[in-house]
């Protein structure tokens, strides 16, 4: 019987393996070439996932090159991202589906606005504004295209270290009874 509980255990306190499913956005020039500015991402979320958002990804990650210069945006850079269907390989051409991204950055006399899909201002166009309103548009809007390495992450499970600490409750509550 020990034996069994000592397994039910193991088995509880083990991590899940899951895999994850990353959305790469495509690269999309701004402006001309000769401007040297492009906007790049990804976002990362367990494969058995169903709803798709900022609560439910697993990272975030967004580089925009402006006049040569990187920049990366976390996630406390963005002030509004909405997903509606990141299936149709299409990012911002449904519902509410877009984004705005504000970047300040201390060493630099730049700060940004981004603005891409339904949440932007053309709505079928990716552009970003500087801080003296000079504007950078793609004429587009993301590709997307959905990886999945079929390598395992492993992912907390924050139940079942909850459970296995009651079944240790229990074996020492049974220890004390039958001694």
């Amino acid at each position: 019987m020990r034996t069994l509980i000592a397994v039910v255990f193991v088995l509880f306190v083990s991590p899940s393996m899951a895999g994850v499913i990353t959305y790469d956005f495509s690269r999309i020039v701004l402006g001309d070439d000769a401007q040297q500015s492009s906007l790049y991402g990804e976002i990362t979320f367990d494969e058995s996932e169903t709803q798709f958002n900022m609560n439910t990804w697993l990272s975030f990650f967004f580089e925009l090159e402006f006049d040569g210069i990187k920049y990366e945006i976390d996630e406390q850079d963005i002030s509004y991202f909405e997903i509606s269907d990141l299936n149709d390989g299409v990012y911002g051409d449904e519902g509410d589906e877009g984004f705005e991204l504000f970047i300040a950055d201390a060493n630099s006399t730049y700060e940004f606005s981004i603005y891409s899909g339904f949440a932007g201002l053309g709505r079928a166009d990716t552009c970003v504004f500087d801080l003296n309103g000079n504007d950078r548009c793609a004429g587009g809007l993301f590709q997307l295209v959905k990886s999945n390495d079929g390598t395992s992450t492993t992912v907390s499970e924050p139940a079942s270290f909850a459970t296995a600490m009651l079944i240790l409750f229990a074996l020492a509550s049974v220890r004390k009874r039958n001694n």
